[in-house]
């Protein structure tokens, strides 16, 4: 599964980037999260260097009522907006939060390295 380029917002560092993502139903889903994870290298507060991804809907606010595409768009959202305050990658929350311009530049690059 990967993001469509044209869902992430221009303006974004991760524009243009094709990211693929690992998308896992466990047996009991929809009563539990699915588990989603980045399988395309992403320089990211909320996103690891394993792909793991800080989201609340695939923890505490999971609801059965949640489709994948709520997922997806959730996923989206952060791509356009990330969030050094509640990082999963602490070392480019700190990026993020002492030179937000850097860390923006770096993204770029590394959209533009593993996601093209």
């Amino acid at each position: 599964m990967s993001l469509p380029k044209r869902i992430i917002r221009v303006g974004s560092p991760y524009e243009g980037g094709k990211f693929k993502l690992e998308l896992f139903l466990p047996d009991d889903y929809p009563m539990v999260a699915p588990k989603v994870r980045f399988l395309t290298k992403i320089y990211h507060p909320n996103i690891d260097r394993l792909g793991r991804i800080c989201l609340d809907v695939l923890k505490a606010n999971w609801s059965p009522a949640l489709q994948v595409r709520t997922i997806l768009l959730s996923i989206q959202a952060l791509l356009s907006s990330p969030n050094p305050d509640d990082p999963l990658a602490n070392e480019v929350a700190e990026d993020w939060k002492n030179d937000e311009q850097n860390a923006i530049k770096t993204a770029k690059q590394w959209t533009e390295t593993y996601a093209v």
